[in-house]
C-alpha cells in the first residue's frame, strides 16, 4: 500500500522525548510515523542503552536489542538537566518550539528541576506534556515503584496468564510498558488535536497501572460484577470460548478458536468425518459457547483426536478452508520466516555501518497517501547536538497548516468527528469506543443476521432468559457510549443508506475479511467517492494482502501465530495464553494511533486515506526487540517465565492464602540490601552468591527459593507495603475483585466508569486510560438495543422522512430488534 505513499503524516511535528524505557515505544510510534522525535539523554546516554540482551554480545552503549528497536527514526542530543542550568534553559528554548514532551520521570521530579508543567506551560502554552509513570501523578501511590512486572501483576494481567498450577506469569518482552507506552502515543495524538483547535495544550497524565487494567478489562470488573466469577490462568483455553486451546498434532501444536455457532458446527462437522465420534453432533451443544462450557474436556479430547492425523500445516490450511479459526502456535524462528510476513515485507533491514543491517520488525500498519516506515537506526549518544541546537529556532508547530476551531465548538477532545464502523469483536469497536469517550460521534452498523459477537451473551445469573444482546458486560467494554443502527447488507437500499453515512463521515473504521465490504458495494472506492477526504481505517488478522489476507483470526489465534505464545511461560510449558484477548487491545491501540495520524494528514492537506493494520504484525511489533535479537541470533527465544537478564529477584512469589502472590522486581544491589533488611535477613546482602547483580543473576534459582520461603509465609498485601516502603517495586497480583474493592490508587483516581445503562440503571466498567486532564472523557451511555438509533441517524442526520424510513423498514432494508426486554432489578 506504500508505493504511492506522497509524505509524512506527522510532518512538522515536533517532539521531545524525555529518554526512559517507558517513553521509549512511544517516541518510536509517533517518529516511524514521520514526526521528529528528538530523544534527551543524560551525559553517558541513558542507562536503557546498555539493557541486556544485546546485539552480536557486544555490551556497549548502542548494543542493547531493546535500545536497537525502540530508538529507530529518532535523533539524539545529551543535555544535563540535574547538573547544567544552561541545558535547562536550553531544553526551555527548544519546549518553545515543540509540539509536545514525553516523560517518564516520578511526579515532582520536573517540577524539582525547574521544569514543571507551569514553567514549560509559560514558555509554550499550546504544549502537550505526557507523563508516563507507574501510577499517575495523583492518589496515594503515586510514588510507589513501578516496572513492567509490577504494572502487569497490579493490572491484573499476570493472574490470566498462563497455567493454574504454575505462578502467574508476564510475556516475553515488556508488555506492560510497551502498551503502557503506546497508549501515551495515542493520548498524546488526541491532545495535540485538541491545541490545534484553540482549545490548548494539557498535561496527558499516563498510568502503567490504569493502561494495563485497561488492557486485559476482557477480565475486568464489568463482567466480575455480573457473574461474580474471578477469573484466573487456565492453560491455553478461553474460559467463556469453547472449544479453545492448543492442541497436539504430529509435529506441534496448532490453535483453535470458535466464537460463533457457525464455527461450532463446521468444527464438529470435521471431527465427525475423520475419526466417526458421532457424539460431537450432540445438538445440546449447538448455540453460544455457554452451551459447551459443561463438557469442555470432552469436545478438547475430540478435537484432539482429530489434529493427532494432520501435521500444523494441514490442519492450518484446511481448517482455514473450512472458514474455521486454526493457526498454528510458531516459534520465533518460524515467524521470521512466516510466509504472509515475507509476502507483506514486514521485517525490515535497517542500515548500521560497518556493524552491518539489523533486521527488525516493520510498523504494523500500511497508510495509503503517507510513510509509516523505520526511516534511520537508533540514534549514537549526542549524535545530533550540533544539527538540532543549530535548529532550535525552526520549531515544529504547525500554525495555520491545521484548521482552527474555537474551545466551544465541540465537547471532547475528538467532539468535531464522525464515526461510521462496520466491526464487531474488539478490535475494531474498541476503535470507536475510545473515540466516542473522548467526544466523536460513533455509529455502529450492525446486522440481525450476524450479530456482533460480544452481543452472544447469556446472563449466568438468569440463564433461562437466553441470549440477551443489551445486558453483555463485553458489549459495554467495548461499544459504549455509541450510536447503533441496523441494516440489512444484502438488500440494494441499506447498501444506499450505508454509503449516505460513509459520506456524513470522518472516518470509516471495519474489521471484516479483507474484500467482504467490496463484495457488499461498500468498500474503500465506493467510500472514496462519497467523502473524498475520508479516512478508512481497516483491520484483520493478516492484513488486506498477501496469502492468508482472508484466513479467519480472533485474539488468541494471533498470539499463536506470532510467536508471542511460544515465547511465553516457563520452560516446562510449550507456551503460555492471556485470558483477555491481549491481541485485540494491541490492535486497537495501535489502529487508534494510526487514525489519528491519518487525521493529522487530512487536518494538513485536505486529503483523505485507506490505512490498514495486520493484527499478527502488531503483536509482533509489541516484543519487536524479543523478535530482533532471535532473527539475528537464529535462536529461539528461551522461555524465562518472569525472570529478567538485568534484574533479580524478579518473580511472582508465592503469599499465604489460595492463589496470591507478589510480585518483586529489583534493579540494584542497594534495594537488594533494603529487601534483605526488611526480611530481617540482612545476611542475604551480605552471601557472595547474592552480594552483585551478577551474582544473583548466576544463582537465580537459590534466590528465588529464598525470596519465596520468606514471602509465603506473610500476606501479599504485607510483602508489597513494606517493600514499597523501603524503596523496592512490590506490588500484589491483583484479581479484578481486587482492583475493585481493595486498590485505593485506582479508588482515588476513579478508574472505574459507571455509565448510564438502559435497562441496568448504572453499570462499571474499566476505564478509558487516556489521562486528558484539559480535555476529559466521558461515556455517555450503554444498553442500546440493535437498530436502537435507526430513526434519530436515518431521519436526523440523513433527513429521510418518517414514511420513508417505515418503508425500508417494509422491505427488510432497515432492522429494529426482536429482542424481548427482561424484567430486571434497576
Amino acid at each position: 500500500m506504500n508505493a504511492s505513499a506522497s509524505c509524512d503524516a506527522l510532518a512538522g511535528r515536533r517532539i521531545l522525548e524525555l529518554a526512559a524505557p517507558e517513553t521509549a515505544y512511544c517516541g518510536k510510534l509517533l517518529a516511524d510515523l514521520g514526526a521528529d522525535v528528538i530523544l534527551v539523554e543524560p551525559p553517558g546516554g541513558h542507562p536503557m542503552r546498555r539493557r541486556p540482551p544485546f546485539w552480536k554480545g557486544r555490551k556497549h552503549a548502542d548494543g542493547g536489542f531493546w535500545f536497537l528497536y525502540t530508538g529507530t527514526s529518532k535523533r539524539g542530543v545529551v543535555l544535563d538537566l540535574d547538573g547544567s542550568s544552561d541545558d535547562r534553559e536550553r531544553f526551555l528554548s527548544m519546549v518553545s518550539t515543540a509540539d509536545a514532551v514525553v516523560e517518564a520521570e516520578r511526579p515532582g521530579r520536573l517540577a524539582e528541576r525547574g521544569l514543571g508543567w507551569d514553567v514549560l506551560r509559560d514558555r509554550n502554552p499550546d504544549l502537550v506534556l505526557t507523563s508516563i509513570t507507574g501510577f499517575g501523578q495523583t492518589g496515594p501511590r503515586r510514588h510507589w515503584k513501578s516496572s513492567d512486572l509490577i504494572a502487569t501483576a497490579l493490572g491484573g494481567a499476570a493472574v490470566v496468564t498462563g497455567y493454574a498450577d504454575d505462578p502467574p506469569v508476564r510475556l516475553a518482552g515488556s508488555h506492560a510498558d510497551v502498551m503502557t507506552s503506546a497508549n501515551a502515543a495515542a493520548a498524546t495524538l488526541i491532545a495535540l488535536r485538541a491545541a490545534s483547535r484553540a482549545r490548548g495544550g494539557q498535561h496527558v497524565d499516563i498510568s502503567a497501572l490504569e493502561s494495563v487494567a485497561s488492557m486485559s478489562h476482557i477480565t475486568g470488573v464489568g463482567k466480575w460484577l455480573d457473574d461474580g466469577m474471578i477469573p484466573k490462568r487456565a492453560g491455553t483455553g478461553l474460559f467463556a470460548s469453547v472449544p479453545s486451546g492448543a492442541y497436539a498434532c504430529r509435529d506441534g501444536l496448532v490453535y483453535l478458536m470458535v466464537n460463533r455457532p457457525a464455527h461450532w458446527e463446521g468444527v464438529a462437522r470435521w471431527v465427525f468425518e475423520e475419526t466417526g465420534e458421532e457424539a460431537i453432533l450432540n445438538p445440546l451443544w449447538k448455540g453460544p459457547s455457554a452451551n459447551r462450557i459443561e463438557d469442555r474436556a470432552l469436545i478438547d479430547h475430540f478435537i484432539g483426536e482429530l489434529t493427532a492425523q494432520h501435521t500444523v500445516a494441514e490442519m492450518y490450511h484446511q481448517g482455514q478452508a473450512r472458514h474455521l479459526a486454526f493457526t498454528p502456535v510458531q516459534t520465533a524462528s518460524q515467524v521470521a520466516e512466516d510466509p504472509q510476513l515475507e509476502a507483506r515485507r514486514y521485517f525490515v533491514p535497517v542500515p548500521h555501518g560497518e556493524e552491518g543491517p539489523l533486521v527488525v520488525p516493520g510498523p504494523p500498519y500500511r497508510h495509503e497517501r503517507t510513510r509509516a516506515s523505520v526511516r534511520a537506526r537508533a540514534p549514537r549518544v549526542g549524535e545530533h547536538d550540533r544539527e538540532v541546537f543549530g535548529d532550535e529556532a525552526s520549531g515544529g508547530v504547525l500554525g495555520n497548516a491545521v484548521r482552527s476551531m474555537t474551545a466551544e465548538d465541540v465537547e471532547g477532545a475528538l467532539g468535531d468527528l464522525r464515526v461510521v464502523e462496520f466491526s464487531m469483536g474488539m478490535a475494531g469497536p474498541w476503535i470507536g469506543r475510545a473515540m466516542a469517550w473522548c467526544g466523536a460521534d460513533v455509529i455502529k452498523i450492525e446486522s440481525k443476521a450476524h450479530p456482533d459477537v460480544t452481543r452472544q451473551y447469556v446472563p449466568p445469573w438468569a440463564p433461562e432468559l437466553g441470549v440477551q444482546s443489551r445486558l453483555s458486560p463485553w458489549f459495554t467494554d467495548w461499544n459504549a457510549g455509541k450510536r447503533f443502527v441496523a441494516l440489512d447488507l444484502t438488500k440494494p437500499e441499506a447498501v444506499e443508506l450505508a454509503t449516505g453515512l460513509m459520506g456524513t463521515a470522518d472516518v470509516v473504521v471495519e474489521n471484516f475479511t479483507p474484500g467482504v465490504l467490496d463484495k457488499l458495494g461498500l468498500g474503500w472506492e465506493v467510500a472514496r467517492r462519497v467523502r473524498p477526504d475520508l479516512v478508512w481505517f481497516g483491520t484483520s488478522g493478516f492484513g488486506d494482502d498477501g496469502p492468508c489476507r482472508e484466513y479467519v483470526s480472533w485474539g488468541p489465534n494471533i498470539e499463536a501465530v506470532s510467536g508471542l505464545a511460544a515465547s511465553s511461560g516457563f520452560a516446562h510449558r510449550p507456551c503460555a495464553m492471556t485470558h483477555f484477548a491481549y491481541p485485540d487491545s494491541v490492535s486497537a491501540m495501535h489502529g487508534l494511533v494510526a487514525v489519528l495520524a491519518a487525521l493529522e494528514h487530512r487536518d494538513r492537506t485536505g486529503e483523505g486515506q485507506r490505512v490498514n493494520l495486520s493484527q499478527m504484525e502488531a503483536m509482533i511489533s509489541v516484543f519487536g526487540d524479543v523478535m530482533t535479537e532471535s532473527i539475528s541470533s537464529g535462536r529461539d527465544p528461551a522461555r524465562i517465565g518472569n525472570r529478567s537478564p538485568y534484574a533479580a529477584p524478579h518473580g511472582c512469589y508465592p503469599a499465604k492464602g489460595d492463589d496470591r502472590w507478589c510480585a518483586i522486581a529489583v534493579f540494584s544491589d542497594e534495594e537488594w540490601r533494603r529487601l534483605a533488611d526488611v526480611a530481617a535477613h540482612p545476611e542475604w546482602a551480605e552471601d557472595a552468591r547474592f552480594a552483585t547483580m551478577e551474582a544473583r543473576l548466576e544463582n537465580v534459582d537459590a534466590l528465588d527459593a529464598l525470596v519465596a520461603g520468606w514471602t509465603s509465609a506473610l500476606d501479599a498485601w504485607s510483602v508489597e507495603a513494606r517493600l514499597q516502603e523501603a524503596g523496592v517495586a512490590a506490588g500484589v497480583v491483583q484479581t479484578t475483585e481486587d482492583q475493585w474493592e481493595r486498590d485505593p490508587q485506582l479508588a482515588a483516581r476513579g478508574f472505574f466508569e459507571k455509565i448510564d445503562h438502559a435497562l441496568r440503571g448504572t453499570v462499571v466498567a474499566n476505564g478509558i486510560p487516556f489521562g486528558l486532564t484539559g480535555t476529559p472523557g466521558r461515556t455517555r451511555s450503554a444498553g442500546a438495543a440493535v437498530g436502537e438509533h435507526n430513526d434519530a441517524v436515518f431521519g436526523g442526520l440523513l433527513g429521510l422522512a418518517a414514511d420513508e424510513i417505515a418503508r425500508l423498514r417494509s422491505l427488510g432494508a432497515i432492522e429494529d430488534s426482536d429482542e424481548s426486554v427482561p424484567e430486571l432489578p434497576r
